[in-house]
């Protein structure tokens, strides 16, 4: 009964010469709209449910991202100073000069002795403290001057 007509419709679209109206009842009699509709629904809940996975994911990862920053912070509440530490320079300690225990017995004498100090050879010069930046910064400080200073005290 419709198959045959089926079959003519079909052959007919295959030959490309199928008019509109003709289009429309091969259309109707396949039930192609419902077909069509029932796929474009289906399709419709699969890109929904996908949506809404990548967002749940998406949510989740936020969740734990901010979770994860509170609870390990990376800042204190304390103000951080950066200074350079100077090694201590100990001097060796001066031996008393004979001269000086000879002025003291003889001040017992009465006697006026000149009494001077000798020039020590064996100590080394303090080393120059003020070519030495030293990098102090608060909270208020700007971060241009912060990286200019730290950079001068690194390659000094």
């Amino acid at each position: 009964m419709k198959n045959p007509e089926i079959e003519q419709l079909l052959t007919r679209y295959r030959e490309g010469s199928l008019s509109d109206s003709e289009l429309a009842e091969l259309n109707r009699l396949t039930g192609r709209d419902t077909l069509m509709d029932n796929a474009c629904r289906r399709a419709d809940g699969i890109i929904r449910r996908r949506r809404a996975s990548l967002f749940t994911v998406a949510g989740l990862l936020v969740a734990g991202a901010t979770t994860w920053t509170l609870l390990n912070p990376q800042h204190s509440e304390a103000t951080m100073v950066a200074e350079a530490v100077v090694p201590e320079v100990v001097l060796p300690a001066a031996p008393e000069p004979a001269v000086e225990q000879a002025a003291q017995v003889k001040a017992t004498e009465h006697k006026p002795v000149a009494t001077t100090q000798p020039r020590r050879t064996d100590t080394q010069p303090l080393p120059a403290m003020a070519d030495e930046p030293v990098v102090v910064c608060n909270n208020q400080c700007e971060a241009d001057s912060v990286i200019s200073d730290i950079w001068k005290f690194l390659t000094v």
